[in-house]
Protein backbone atom coordinates (compact mmCIF):
# COMPACT_ATOMS: atom_id res chain seq x y z
CA UNK A 1 0.00 0.00 0.00
CA UNK A 2 1.33 3.60 -0.99
CA UNK A 3 1.90 5.61 1.94
CA UNK A 4 0.75 9.20 1.70
CA UNK A 5 2.53 12.04 1.02
CA UNK A 6 1.73 14.01 4.13
CA UNK A 7 0.53 12.65 7.46
CA UNK A 8 -1.93 13.88 10.35
CA UNK A 9 0.64 15.35 12.83
CA UNK A 10 2.52 17.42 9.30
CA UNK A 11 -0.97 19.11 9.44
CA UNK A 12 -0.96 19.69 12.83
CA UNK A 13 2.47 21.44 13.40
CA UNK A 14 2.18 23.02 9.37
CA UNK A 15 2.46 27.08 9.82
CA UNK A 16 1.73 29.46 7.55
CA UNK A 17 3.02 32.47 6.78
CA UNK A 18 0.60 35.65 6.97
CA UNK A 19 0.27 38.34 4.58
CA UNK A 20 -1.61 41.15 4.26
CA UNK A 21 -4.62 41.05 3.43
CA UNK A 22 -4.60 37.10 3.86
CA UNK A 23 -6.88 34.54 5.69
CA UNK A 24 -8.01 34.92 9.52
CA UNK A 25 -5.61 32.48 11.05
CA UNK A 26 -8.30 31.02 13.55
CA UNK A 27 -10.17 30.37 10.74
CA UNK A 28 -7.17 28.10 9.22
CA UNK A 29 -6.35 26.62 12.08
CA UNK A 30 -9.87 25.29 12.84
CA UNK A 31 -10.12 23.70 9.71
CA UNK A 32 -6.81 22.03 9.84
CA UNK A 33 -7.56 20.93 13.39
CA UNK A 34 -10.44 19.02 11.82
CA UNK A 35 -8.44 17.33 8.85
CA UNK A 36 -5.94 16.43 11.59
CA UNK A 37 -8.49 14.43 13.13
CA UNK A 38 -9.96 13.06 10.51
CA UNK A 39 -6.59 12.19 8.98
CA UNK A 40 -5.40 10.34 12.16
CA UNK A 41 -8.69 8.56 12.24
CA UNK A 42 -7.93 7.27 8.63
CA UNK A 43 -4.22 6.62 9.52
CA UNK A 44 -5.39 4.64 12.66
CA UNK A 45 -7.68 2.64 10.30
CA UNK A 46 -5.36 1.63 7.82
CA UNK A 47 -2.94 0.25 10.73
CA UNK A 48 -6.10 -1.95 11.66
CA UNK A 49 -7.03 -3.08 8.05
CA UNK A 50 -3.12 -3.81 7.57
CA UNK A 51 -3.38 -5.74 10.73
CA UNK A 52 -6.35 -7.82 9.81
CA UNK A 53 -4.51 -8.02 6.09
CA UNK A 54 -1.61 -9.76 7.60
CA UNK A 55 -3.53 -12.20 9.92
CA UNK A 56 -5.76 -13.16 6.70
CA UNK A 57 -2.48 -13.96 4.90
CA UNK A 58 -1.42 -16.07 7.71
CA UNK A 59 -4.58 -17.96 8.12
CA UNK A 60 -4.74 -18.57 4.50
CA UNK A 61 -1.46 -19.94 4.13
CA UNK A 62 -2.34 -22.42 6.93
CA UNK A 63 -5.62 -23.24 5.11
CA UNK A 64 -3.68 -23.86 2.11
CA UNK A 65 -1.04 -25.91 4.11
CA UNK A 66 -4.21 -28.07 5.63
CA UNK A 67 -5.85 -28.14 2.17
CA UNK A 68 -2.74 -29.73 0.56
CA UNK A 69 -2.37 -32.02 3.53
CA UNK A 70 -5.57 -33.68 3.30
CA UNK A 71 -5.29 -33.43 -0.79
CA UNK A 72 -2.27 -35.88 -0.20
CA UNK A 73 -4.13 -38.30 2.62
CA UNK A 74 -6.63 -38.12 0.03
CA UNK A 75 -4.81 -39.55 -2.99
CA UNK A 76 -3.21 -41.95 -0.54
CA UNK A 77 -6.51 -43.29 0.36
CA UNK A 78 -7.62 -43.81 -3.17
CA UNK A 79 -4.35 -45.69 -3.84
CA UNK A 80 -5.13 -48.05 -0.78
CA UNK A 81 -8.68 -48.22 -1.40
CA UNK A 82 -7.14 -49.56 -5.29
CA UNK A 83 -5.26 -51.85 -3.69
CA UNK A 84 -7.85 -53.06 -1.60
CA UNK A 85 -10.22 -53.91 -4.28
CA UNK A 86 -7.76 -55.26 -6.13
CA UNK A 87 -7.15 -58.28 -3.18
CA UNK A 88 -11.13 -58.69 -3.17
CA UNK A 89 -10.54 -59.76 -7.05
CA UNK A 90 -8.12 -61.96 -5.80
CA UNK A 91 -10.05 -62.91 -2.78
CA UNK A 92 -12.96 -63.85 -4.86
CA UNK A 93 -10.97 -65.75 -7.51
CA UNK A 94 -10.00 -67.87 -4.24
CA UNK A 95 -13.18 -68.28 -3.57
CA UNK A 96 -14.40 -69.45 -7.11
CA UNK A 97 -10.85 -71.72 -7.38
CA UNK A 98 -11.46 -72.81 -3.59
CA UNK A 99 -15.00 -74.29 -4.83
CA UNK A 100 -13.42 -75.76 -8.10
CA UNK A 101 -10.74 -77.45 -5.41
CA UNK A 102 -14.08 -78.83 -3.41
CA UNK A 103 -15.88 -80.31 -6.74
CA UNK A 104 -12.90 -81.81 -7.80
CA UNK A 105 -12.09 -83.55 -4.36
CA UNK A 106 -15.96 -85.17 -4.05
CA UNK A 107 -15.55 -86.63 -7.60
CA UNK A 108 -11.88 -87.98 -6.32
CA UNK A 109 -13.96 -89.33 -3.46
CA UNK A 110 -16.87 -90.76 -5.63
CA UNK A 111 -13.81 -92.49 -8.33
CA UNK A 112 -11.99 -94.01 -5.16
CA UNK A 113 -15.64 -95.30 -3.70
CA UNK A 114 -15.91 -96.81 -7.47
CA UNK A 115 -12.56 -98.10 -7.37
CA UNK A 116 -12.72 -99.85 -4.14
CA UNK A 117 -15.96 -101.31 -5.38
CA UNK A 118 -14.53 -102.79 -8.50
CA UNK A 119 -12.07 -104.14 -6.29
CA UNK A 120 -14.33 -105.48 -3.74
CA UNK A 121 -16.41 -107.53 -6.77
Amino acid sequence: MKKPDILAEQILHEKFPTEFPGYKMESVNNFLDKVYIEMKAYEEEVIILNGILEENKIRIAELESKNNHYQSRSAEAEKQLMEFKKKQLSNSDFVKQTKGIDVIQKSLKEIKQTLEKLENK
